[in-house]
């Protein structure tokens, strides 16, 4: 079968961002779902894949490798029809390559650390690690002063990492109007026309996680 065979587990913030950016890209994929639920991510046959035993992973014609940052950045230059989305030029790219190190270490660690006990746990908020949350929300809404999307006035995959990690708090209903660069730059993301299907499953399991007792 042509094309990058892609596994994933469809509700997961990383391999959501890898999903938009292929789907922006336009790079041909074979979605191999891994239910790390059942403890598929730890079979034999995926740790082959990905020794990690983590999602998101790529089999490229047995090029395999994991790490949904480094996937993108290779997909994009290697199969990708959109370079924009990973500019060649070294100065354009850095700056790409400078949000997608703000997301993971600061926007997705600060968002996920208040988030994530809330959604997955019951938790109460934690005051100190909201406190942490809106200085990461501040810091990148002036980075989007004056821009369309997180490096400037062009979609690039920094984005879709950006705001698989903001989603986390849309998901927890956390209010994010305070900070208008980020809710204007959220809508644009929202319209995009693959917005819904890659992001659907996420909300969906926040909403069944929350009907449990």
């Amino acid at each position: 079968m042509p094309g990058v065979d892609l596994y994933l587990m469809s509700a997961s913030p990383p391999c959501r961002s890898v999903l938009m950016a292929c789907k922006a890209a336009e790079v041909e994929i074979n979605v191999k779902n891994v239910d790390m639920f059942k403890g598929e991510h730890k079979e034999e046959a995926y740790t082959k894949i990905n020794p990690m035993q983590e999602v998101p992973a790529i089999d490229d014609n047995g090029f395999c490798m994991g790490e949904s940052r480094a996937i993108m950045c290779y997909l994009c230059d290697k199969h990708g029809l959109k370079p924009s989305l990973y500019p060649k030029e070294p100065q354009e790219r850095a700056v790409v390559d400078k949000m997608l190190n703000f997301d993971v270490g600061t926007f997705n660690r600060a968002i996920g650390a208040f988030v994530g006990p809330q959604l997955f746990k019951k938790e109460d908020p934690d005051k100190d690690k909201e406190a942490d949350m809106k200085r990461a929300l501040d810091k990148f809404e002036k980075a989007l002063a004056g821009n369309q999307y997180a490096t400037g006035n062009t979609l690039t995959i920094a984005d879709f990492c950006l705001l698989t990690s903001l989603v986390l708090a849309d998901a927890l209903k956390y209010d994010l109007s305070p900070w208008c660069n980020i809710m204007a730059w959220f809508q644009r993301m929202k319209d995009l026309p693959y917005y819904e299907e890659c992001n659907a499953p996420f909300y969906e399991l926040v909403k069944s996680l929350s009907e449990k007792k």
